[in-house]
């Protein structure tokens, strides 16, 4: 089943949108973190495709300051005005904002019978990607698996960036680049990959996979990369398997 609700939060009203198996669970959660170009059809593919393994996902609307589920069309990509609108809501949109949205969604799912307590999971596609390493480091208490694809913005200058959070993720993290994405280079990320590999008790893999690009996990999407994309969702999916 899946629905759209609207939360109440602080800074005004805020989307969700559930996916999960039928009947009344309860049932492991994950959060998705949806990609830069907000939560189009593509990944609400990849939602039910976890939700089909037995999962209740829940993604909420990372846009909602700016306009309810605000989503890049093909028709914007053309839309000098459409574009550098959507350029200020990914990036005003800080790590901060999203944590105090998640508090929300936290509060939702512990209301909900569907979703089950304790261990939940969470996974991200590009600028969500950041928003998985910000999360786990920040909710050791909530999250013990996170997955990123094709991660954004994750090896910065500055001391905020995400890479040096990593030490501080008690929990598993698979992320997983293409090897042909410019958008964000794994050459540009290799302090962030190696961050992720060196977690200790085997707890962390970064991989580069071959012959993918930027987006290579959005299912149906323009970059999607079908074989790229199954070797990642089944890392993924064991990982949740196992954590959750």
């Amino acid at each position: 089943m899946q629905e759209t609700l609207t939360l109440a939060t602080s800074e005004g009203d805020m989307g969700i949108h559930v996916v999960r198996p039928d009947g009344p669970g309860p049932f492991p959660v994950i959060v998705l973190f949806h990609h830069g170009p907000g939560l189009d059809e593509p990944s609400k593919a990849a939602m039910w495709l976890l939700a089909d393994a037995g999962h209740y996902v829940v993604s909420h609307d990372r846009y909602h300051r700016v306009a309810p589920w605000f989503v890049v069309t093909p028709e914007m990509r053309s839309d000098k005005e459409a574009m550098e609108r959507f350029m200020g809501a990914l990036m005003g949109t800080t790590e901060d904002m999203v944590d105090a949205d998640l508090r929300a969604v936290f509060d939702h799912l512990d209301a909900d019978p569907a979703a089950r307590g304790g261990a939940m999971g969470c996974i991200g596609y590009c600028i969500g990607a950041r928003s998985v390493v910000c999360s786990m480091a920040a909710h050791p208490d909530r999250f013990t698996a996170g997955v990123g694809m094709h991660p954004s913005y994750c090896t910065v200058e500055g001391p905020d960036s995400p890479h040096l959070k990593v030490p501080a993720i008690t929990g598993s993290l698979y992320i997983a680049f293409g090897a042909e994405d410019t958008t964000q280079a794994p050459g540009d990320n290799v302090p962030f990959i190696e961050a992720v590999n060196a977690m200790p008790d085997g707890r962390g893999e970064a991989e580069v996979l071959d012959g993918a690009n930027h987006g290579f996990a959005v299912l149906g999407g323009p970059a999607h990369h079908p074989e790229a994309a199954a070797h990642a969702y089944e890392k993924a999916l064991a990982l949740f398997g196992r954590a959750l």
